[in-house]
């Protein structure tokens, strides 16, 4: 990833049909312990070109102030025609993206703290 997008992401989730398709929530791991996101603004980022290029999808997390973690193993898809994304961050929130990560929405507040997220699909 690029500098500017963070020095290190935990999750990172693959398109299920198209390999060069990638999403990534980065973290500070420069200046801040525990790792946050960079400058407390989260935002997922994807990559459509096998990581040439990234854009920034923060259309529904807070704008400032979040100094929040999403691990490793708390950002997941679906396999849905139009992708959904969903990740729980360290202070008990959990989100969702039914358009591939273009806007998101918080399902949940006040949870405890998320390690992990799972999606499980109908036939």
């Amino acid at each position: 990833m690029p500098k500017r997008v963070g020095d290190i992401g935990f999750p990172m989730v693959v398109h299920p049909r198209d390999a060069d398709t990638a999403w990534v929530f980065p973290m500070d791991g420069g200046t801040v312990w525990p790792r946050v996101s960079p400058d407390g603004v989260p935002s997922a980022y994807v990559t459509r070109n096998g990581g040439r290029t990234w854009q920034r999808l923060d259309a529904g997390p807070p704008p400032s102030h979040a100094w929040w973690t999403v691990k490793r193993q708390a950002m997941t898809r679906d396999s849905a025609d139009l992708v959904g994304l969903y990740f729980g961050t360290t202070s008990g929130e959990l989100w969702q993206s039914r358009d591939r990560g273009n806007k998101w929405t918080c399902l949940a507040r006040h949870l405890p703290e998320i390690y992990a997220v799972e999606t499980a699909e109908l036939p």
